[in-house]
């Protein structure tokens, strides 16, 4: 039984740990999300200029639909 003693002190470690750091969580809530925004409105931005810059090269094949596909090319 000494095993699950040791087993019951690491989980009440880990929880204790967790209630502690969560402690710090809400006073900075708000500036984390914040950050968060501009982070994935950023990515979001990145993103979409790399979409437009690739419909905009010049190296498409014209391509004539009603001849059989050859799809080894």
């Amino acid at each position: 039984m000494r095993h699950f003693a040791f087993f019951k002190e690491i989980i009440f470690g880990l929880g204790d740990f967790f209630t502690w750091s969560f402690q710090v969580l809400p006073p900075i809530g708000i500036l984390m999300n914040w950050i968060l925004v501009f982070i994935l409105v950023g990515l979001l931005t990145y993103w979409c200029i790399q979409i437009v810059k690739y419909g905009t090269t010049s190296d498409k094949r014209a391509v004539d639909f009603r001849e059989p596909h050859n799809f080894i090319d």
